[in-house]
């Protein structure tokens, strides 16, 4: 419903919120379960469409994109880092999205909801940080930008290939 609002599709919101009140007012709980797994698949669905469509031939991929944001025109040996942490990172939204279910099949119960309460989060924060040692180690003889401006550049990029992404289609 919420994607319906933001994209202006009010006709399309106003159907959805009629069919979704009799179901909060006699399943709350499961609506809210609903509601909160679908705003996770979606969220990295989405996170794992950009990251992974920057991967195609005939693209520059996303991390590379953002640190020539950053630096200007990037040496062999950062495109090659670049190129590689943009797999990582589209594995780590792939994982993300699969363990759920995963947990919710061969986990205790409950420890599903763990990574729909932050638990993702958490790892991609802790994944930040590491990955920003190890670019240091990595890469040598460059000047390193603190995370911040990392974080800034990124957001500026994935703005405008959401623009890109909606034109397209």
């Amino acid at each position: 419903m919420a994607f319906a609002l933001l994209s202006l599709h009010l006709k399309k919101s106003a159907v959805m919120a009629i069919c979704l009140v009799p179901l909060t007012i006699y399943w709350p709980h499961q609506v809210t379960v609903t509601d909160g797994c679908v705003l996770y698949a979606v969220s990295l669905g989405m996170m794992l469409f950009i990251f992974g469509r920057s991967l195609l031939p005939s693209r520059q991929p996303l991390v590379a994109v953002v640190a020539n944001r950053v630096h200007g025109p990037l040496r062999a040996d950062i495109a090659r880092y670049t190129h590689a942490l943009t797999i990582v990172w589209t594995l780590f939204f792939a994982a993300a999205l699969i363990t759920p279910l995963l947990l919710f099949w061969l986990g205790p119960t409950g420890t599903w909801q763990w990574p729909l309460s932050g638990g993702t989060f958490a790892m991609a924060l802790l994944f930040m940080l590491v990955e920003s040692g190890v670019r240091r180690l990595v890469i040598r003889n460059f000047q390193h930008v603190s995370l911040r401006t990392t974080v800034a550049a990124f957001r500026s990029t994935h703005a405008s290939t959401m623009r890109t992404t909606t034109s397209d289609a």
